[in-house]
Formats: C-alpha cells, structure tokens, sequence
C-alpha cells in the first residue's frame, strides 16, 4: 500500500466525537477483544475539551485521532492515538504522532509519557520511544508504558 501523501491532520472538532469513538472501537477490536466490551468502552471513551486533539482525514473521512493532555510537571501525556485497521501501515499514525510531540515541545514539555496497547510497541519503538514500565490494564494484559524524552 504505502506512504498514503493525501491525509489532511486537522484540529478535532466536538461534531467529530461519534467517528473518534468509532475508530477507537474499530482499533481496540483490532487487537482480539471481546466486542461487546469493546464497544462499551469506545461508547463511554472521555473526550476531554481541554484536550489537543488531531484527526487524520483522508478523502473527506476520518481515519485516525491523536489526543494529547496538557503537560503535568514537565510530562505530557499521550492519552490516546487510533488509527482505523485499514489504514494501519500506512504512515497516518508516524503523522500524527509528530504533530502531537510538536505540540508537546510547544507546550514546554520535556518528555511524553503513555500508556499503549501491548500490539503497538513496536511502532512507538520505532518513532523513537523507550519502555518506561508497565501496569496492569483493565483488559487483562499489562499494558506497557513508553515514553520519549524532547
């Protein structure tokens, strides 16, 4: 498939939160979830105002999100990145990742901090992120914690 070059990264709009919440579910149920549980969460996934918020459009639809919270000691956290399956692999989440660390150096944070889906470690391996940890998740695996210092 490739490099997809025609994704436009807007700031999400409140009329966005159904789709976010639809490519959150579409994402997590990826993964081998148990679906209805899946969908549980996605409907009652918090999409916090304060947040900075980016969406990927590609043709007119929203593909993926991105939300980063507003820094805490120096730290900001990456509270959730989603890419609909499909257009998994094709550099939209690589896009989106730079906008939100961008953000987070305009920000004045020093480092970025998250908690992932066990899958995607090896994507934020590879934008430059290190394993800080892990925790125990809600979903019964331990959910690794990746960070990348600016």
């Amino acid at each position: 498939m490739g490099v997809l070059t025609e994704v436009e990264i807007r700031a999400s709009r409140a009329a966005d939160a159904a789709r976010l919440r639809e490519i959150a579910r579409a994402a997590k149920a990826h993964w081998g979830y148990n679906e209805p549980r899946v969908r549980a969460w996605a409907a009652a996934l918090p999409l916090p105002p304060d947040s900075d918020r980016w969406v990927a459009e590609a043709g007119g639809e929203i593909v993926a999100w991105a939300e980063l919270a507003q820094p805490l000691g120096g730290v900001c956290t990456l509270d959730d990145m989603w890419v609909e399956p499909v257009w998994m692999g094709r550099g939209i989440g690589t896009r989106l990742f730079a906008v939100a660390i961008d953000r987070a150096r305009e920000l004045g944070a020093t480092r970025v901090e998250w908690g992932t889906e066990p899958n995607a470690v090896g994507f934020y391996e590879r934008m430059g992120a290190r394993r800080l940890g892990e925790h125990p998740g809600a979903w019964g695996r331990v959910v690794p914690v990746m960070g990348l210092d600016l």
